[in-house]
């Protein structure tokens, strides 16, 4: 039975598709789809003096609910396959531009149908709370802009296009 979870990572907001046989999960978010197996837990060895610090400060352990603990490990598992995938999938023609960071889109300074010049500010972003200028990798009129004021992106994702 499939499930759509929505989860939040490195301040980006996620929604999926989960779908779970055994230990596989099948993921699927904007038509592309991923795959995670999920292994066994494995005790880790702490150091004796760690182990006693941390079971003072936890007395007791509370046992999560199954469902809680395998929407958890679906979470954790999957995220960076979508980065990984949209890098990929980006042409590394001269004219595309795409963000040099995960950030939010604060400022665009230019529209489809305008002329720019190589190095010339298109946008602003705003990252780790840095405004990060943005330039025009070529010269140019730009195609497309695929992104909004506000919007949050991923680094490598794709901004505008300019030819």
């Amino acid at each position: 039975m499939k499930k759509r979870i929505r989860f939040q990572f490195e301040g980006n907001t996620y929604i999926v598709d989960v779908e779970r046989e055994g230990n596989i999960l099948t993921l699927e978010r904007e038509g592309a789809v991923y795959q995670v197996t999920l292994l066994p837990e494995e005790k880790l060895q702490i150091p004796a003096g760690r182990q006693a610090a941390q079971q003072a400060a936890r007395p007791e352990a509370v046992p999560r609910e199954p469902s809680v603990y395998q929407a958890t490990q679906a979470v954790s598992a999957p995220v960076t396959a979508p980065q990984v995938s949209v890098t990929k999938q980006i042409d590394s023609g001269a004219g595309n531009l795409a963000a040099p960071i995960t950030g939010v889109i604060k400022e665009l300074k230019a529209a489809s149908g305008r002329r720019v010049e190589k190095g010339q500010i298109v946008l602003v972003m705003e990252a780790m709370k840095m405004d990060i200028d943005v330039y025009a990798p070529v010269s140019g009129v730009i195609n497309e802009v695929m992104v909004r004021r506000g919007e949050n992106v991923r680094a490598n994702q794709l901004l505008l296009t300019i030819s």
